[in-house]
């Protein structure tokens, strides 16, 4: 256990004599002016009071003093000023009351001079450099090179001279689709980075407890400010520089700064100085806040930083990802190697038939490799490379990066904020939540509800403690209260129902609220007498706080009654603390030994109200004589910090048992149902008394009739196989310690288990580090536990967590849905390619080969219409039939096989349609049926065809789990409908190109009969555009099909394997033992 002696007499010195002194300590720079600010707001609160003199004459110490004074830990010029108290007066505060609220209502003279707590953030990314980064591509960059090799040899090398000022164009339209790529990716991601800065933000949004005008306030860290006094405690963050006033053992945990790993001991007279940034390790304390923001060493530390702290590293989805898109990307590399080998060959051997003396030569053949030849070999390697593009999938990161965006931004609405990106994903994937009691289960508005006092148990009728209790018995227990709490009670403006907001832990909180409910004690009388007891004039007192292995907390205060020296008082867990008590108090204040009769007794009724779900406390005291005299205060602070506690806290006197009641969250069953649903295992990890937890665990749902449930000493003594054996059905372990969680974690972890936990303390940061996901609560947190975490539930609330199961699978589901999407493009685009690649080597006899899809019109494809439907796939909203699902497994595949099934069905149906209208336009040609006129048109028809294959196939992979009503939500996801209509616009922008190409203008070509030298498209008319479109809508129908003999294949399947289960069952179950 922690000890903690507490005493504020701080360093000494003489008010007036450093108010006298203060300028003579310091170099003087200058005047008193304003500090440099990082923030707008800090600039123009400074040119606000600048024309000001006040501050100046007022505050007798600059911030550049000030900064001196903690940098160099001059404690000689703090005992100049006057001690604590001087600087403090200088300061224009007071060490007990904090500044005056009253007399500075909007703190501008003091921010002006002293600057405001903000810190600089680091700088965002240009723009530009986003632009920059997003060329870094191996793809996009030999793409570039190719379109300028294109470029080069289109102008030197024309197939006629007429084409010469027009030979840049196939290459510029590849260079412009690179370009319209990465500034699509560029606008992505910078929207992202604003985003997550803004999330960076509101994470950073914590709130600190001041002391202003002698009142407690809780203020954001912001707006704290030189000369507040802030009270701290264990697991809190220091919220700027300070000095340490009060001293309840206080310990900070500075390695972030130093390096150091030890913790240092701090207190009022050899090491006040507390450095922003750091945090709480033990104890409790006050400080004085000396330099805020910039002027503070975390300010400075981070002003130093020159680059903005991205999140690094891939996050586990990414990183499958990254694998396939290899893989597939191996595949293409093959693909496009043995398409550009075929062609070479084939125009080799075409050209070696056509010169020679028995076969005539064709036009396009001369008898030496000519120029003509080079450029057709430059656009085979552009082929190829086109294919390279079109097998990589490269609209996955960007359909991830989407997902994870949109998903974080939602998440924030369902009170969940995101710290770490991969904890999105990862909660998906969950299918163990070890989840805390308090304020996650329960409301956290806990109220006392049955007492045992004076040995009688008054059950719920706390009405009549006033008039059974006593005095001297109402009074110890009054002080056993106030003495050992932290907790504040805030009174509620316009509150008709005379209800009070709580300040620290609920649980004392709760014991306030039955001194002023039912004791006749209000919020200033129990203030007065914590004042009172605690105060410097009675001496010094000693503060040893809860412990999470004791379960219990103690603070020994000078005795009120005189009788002897100190006094001690007690409260935790009441089966623990009732075991160190060999006396009870009766209800006139009489002390009389613990029988074993009244032990069982108290036993009994703890028992009873644990089973009711009540949390139980005991109280007790004891008073406490020194076995020696003191010479001086500090002699009493050192035997008051080396007193053991364990044999401090023997031989209590009991008070009494209060049984404190905290209701469940009404939604929470709900929740634990749908998780059971989801194949999610819940499990409670709480400190409280097994009884209370069980019966807690049975009202949420969380624990069955075959569950187990067990103590954290008890699962401490298991060896590894025992908790093996009991690990898939344990359900609640009660009067756990943080180590009992985080060992808990690692067996769930090392089962396969995919873990996400919850915790609210200090010591419960090793846990959730330790987690898959670590959940911290955003109202009881501390600041160490946040950090630790992942994603911080901000409502404290167990069905947010729910909601981040729900972003999580949705976030998985998209990104398959446009994988589906994505891969059925490829293999269509690679198909017809390469297909109709080595077509040509047989069939051309006019030299080149010109693709079914120019390379423009597959960048389009690939590259620009991907990345739109990766946009509206990746933003689809969750569904809640998602949690109807199993979770997916740690190495669950990507690609299911109703995926391929949809994928390869789809792929079979556009190849079928696509080479029907490539190959047999020549035979229609003259035909009823004609639909083109040359072959410029039928690749634009066969362009036309393919893309509203993709347009209506990306209506099919909104369901990809063989679901008839692909249309479902349709209107929920406003992004996937102006998605697809932008597509269909800009489409016919392309495919009419035609009419607006300049180049064909400034030639008199434009008149729909000769195709765009950007585009490679022709001009289509009515009935080419409804027969592309018809053809693209039978996508539908046909996805309808495929639904429904995949289901109807499932189904037979599913009876046929039911059916050799039985019979084997039954083959078993009759065959002879002997043959056996």
């Amino acid at each position: 256990m922690n000890r903690q002696s507490s005493t504020s007499s701080g360093l000494q010195g003489s008010p007036s004599g450093g108010l006298k002194n203060s300028q003579q300590l310091f170099k003087k720079s200058g005047s008193h002016g304003s500090p440099t600010h990082t923030a707008g707001q800090q600039e123009m609160l400074y040119h606000s009071v600048s024309s000001k003199t006040a501050a100046p004459e007022v505050f007798s110490l600059s911030v550049e003093e000030l900064t001196e004074i903690h940098q160099t830990k001059n404690l000689k010029a703090i005992n100049e000023l006057g001690g604590f108290a001087g600087l403090a007066k200088i300061l224009r505060t007071d060490l007990k009351k904090g500044i005056d609220w009253e007399k500075e209502v909007n703190f501008e003279e003091r921010s002006a001079l002293y600057g405001l707590n903000i810190y600089p953030e680091p700088p965002a990314r240009k723009i530009w450099k986003i632009f920059i980064d997003s060329l870094n591509d191996t793809t996009l960059l030999i793409l570039l090179f190719f379109s300028f090799i294109s470029m080069v040899l289109g102008v030197a090398f024309p197939d006629t001279e007429d084409e010469r000022p027009i030979g840049w164009i196939e290459g510029f339209a590849i260079f412009l689709a690179v370009a319209i790529v990465s500034i699509v990716v560029t606008v992505n991601d910078y929207s992202k980075e604003r985003k997550f800065r803004s999330l960076t933000r509101e994470s950073k949004k914590i709130e600190v407890k001041v002391i202003r005008g002698g009142l407690n306030h809780s203020v954001l860290i912001d707006t704290i400010q030189v000369g507040d006094v802030v009270e701290i405690e264990q697991g809190d963050g220091i919220p700027a520089d300070g000095l340490c006033i009060e001293s309840n053992q206080l310990k900070t945990d500075e390695s972030v700064m130093t390096g150091e790993p030890d913790l240092i001991k701090k207190n009022t007279t050899d090491s006040p100085f507390l450095l922003s940034g750091c945090t709480v390790a033990e104890g409790s304390g006050k400080m004085l806040v000396t330099c805020v923001g910039v002027q503070s060493e975390w300010g400075r530390t981070l002003q130093s930083l020159k680059e903005a702290d991205e999140e690094k590293g891939s996050t586990p989805l990414e990183e499958k990802l990254d694998k396939l898109s290899v893989n597939i990307g191996k595949m293409g590399m093959g693909f496009a190697l043995m398409t550009l080998l075929v062609l070479i060959f084939g125009y080799w051997i075409k050209k070696l038939i056509h010169t020679t003396e028995w076969i005539p030569p064709a036009a396009a053949f001369k008898e030496s490799w000519q120029e003509q030849n080079i450029v057709e070999v430059v656009k085979f390697f552009v082929i190829a490379l086109t294919i390279v593009v079109v097998a990589v999938p490269e609209g996955l990161p960007l359909a991830v990066t989407i997902a994870l965006a949109y998903s974080v931004r939602k998440m924030m609405k369902d009170q969940n904020l995101v710290r770490h990106l991969a904890a999105c994903e990862t909660m998906g994937g969950a299918n163990n939540i070890c989840s805390d009691k308090t304020g996650t289960l329960t409301l956290n508005q806990m109220r006392v509800t049955h007492a045992y006092f004076g040995g009688r148990y008054f059950g719920d009728q706390l009405s009549s403690l006033l008039s059974t209790l006593n005095s001297s018995a109402l009074q110890i227990l009054i002080d056993g209260v106030v003495a050992n709490s932290k907790a504040n009670l805030v009174r509620i403006e316009d509150n008709k129902t005379k209800e009070y907001a709580t300040q620290g832990s609920k649980t004392e909180a709760a014991l306030l609220l039955l001194l002023v409910k039912h004791l006749n004690q209000t919020i200033d009388s129990y203030r007065e007498r914590r004042h009172d007891l605690l105060s410097e004039e009675r001496g010094c007192h000693l503060q040893l706080p809860f412990s999470s292995k004791l379960k219990r907390m103690s603070t020994v205060i000078p005795n009120p009654d005189g009788d002897t020296k100190y006094r001690l008082f007690t409260k935790g867990a009441s089966e623990i603390v009732l075991k160190l008590c060999s006396r009870y108090m009766k209800t006139d204040g009489t002390v009389e030994d613990m029988s074993r009769d009244k032990e069982s007794e108290m036993m009994r009724y703890i028992e009873e109200m644990a089973n009711q779900g009540l949390r139980t406390i005991c109280l007790a005291f004891r008073d406490v004589n020194p076995d020696r005299e003191f010479t001086s205060r500090q002699d009493e602070m050192d035997y008051l910090e080396n007193l053991d506690p364990v044999t401090l806290e023997e031989d209590l006197v009991c008070v009494g048992i209060v049984g404190i009641k905290d209701p469940v969250r009404p939604e929470v069953p709900a929740a634990i149902a749908q998780c059971k649903k989801s194949g999610i295992t819940v499990r409670m990890i709480t400190g409280d008394n097994i009884l209370t937890a069980k019966y807690i665990a049975r009202e949420c749902g969380i624990l069955s009739k075959d569950g187990i449930a067990i103590e954290g000493p008890e699962f401490r003594k298991m060896t590894h196989d025992q908790i093996a054996e009991i690990l898939p059905k344990l359900q609640v372990m009660a009067r756990s310690s943080p180590t009992d969680k985080f060992n808990l974690v690692r067996y769930l972890k090392k089962a396969g288990n995919v873990v996400a936990v919850t915790g609210d303390g200090t010591n419960d940061a090793p846990a959730l580090k330790e987690a898959d996901v670590g959940l911290s609560m955003g109202l009881s947190g501390t600041q160490v536990a946040k950090e630790a975490s992942d994603i911080i539930i901000l409502d404290d609330n167990f069905s947010s967590i729910v909601k981040s199961v729900l972003w999580g699978r949705s976030i998985f589901e998209n990104i398959r849905k446009f994988l589906t999407f994505q891969l059925t493009v490829n293999v269509v685009a690679l198909v017809l390619t390469i297909v109709s690649a080595i077509s040509s080597t047989f069939v051309n006899e006019t030299g080149g080969f010109k693709p079914p899809l120019s390379p423009v019109q597959m960048l389009w494809i690939n590259l620009i219409m991907d990345t739109f439907a990766a946009l509206a796939l990746a933003t689809e909203p969750p569904i809640p039939e998602l949690l109807d699902r199993k979770p997916y497994g740690r190495k669950e595949s990507l690609i299911t096989p109703k995926m391929w099934v949809f994928l390869l069905g789809q792929s079979l149906f556009q190849l079928i349609v696509l080479f029907t209208l490539y190959y047999g336009a020549t035979s229609f040609r003259n035909g009823a049926f004609s639909f083109s006129r040359n072959d410029d048109e039928t690749r634009t028809v066969v362009f036309n065809a393919f893309v509203f294959c993709q347009v209506f196939n990306e209506y099919n992979a909104r369901k990809i789990n063989f679901e008839y009503n692909i249309f479902s939500g349709l209107f929920k996801s406003a992004w996937f409908i102006s998605i697809s209509l932008i597509i269909v616009v800009l489409q016919a922008l392309i495919i009419n190109f035609g009419y607006y190409d300049p180049t064909l203008i400034a030639t008199g070509k434009n008149d729909g009969l000769h195709a765009s030298h950007f585009t490679q498209t022709i001009p289509l008319n009515w009935y080419q555009w409804m027969l592309t479109v018809s053809i693209g809508f039978l996508s539908i129908p046909y996805g309808y099909l495929i639904r429904f003999v995949a289901r109807m294949a499932l189904r037979v399947i599913g009876k046929r394997s039911t059916k050799n289960r039985i019979a084997d069952e039954f083959s078993e179950s009759t065959t002879p033992e002997s043959e056996l």
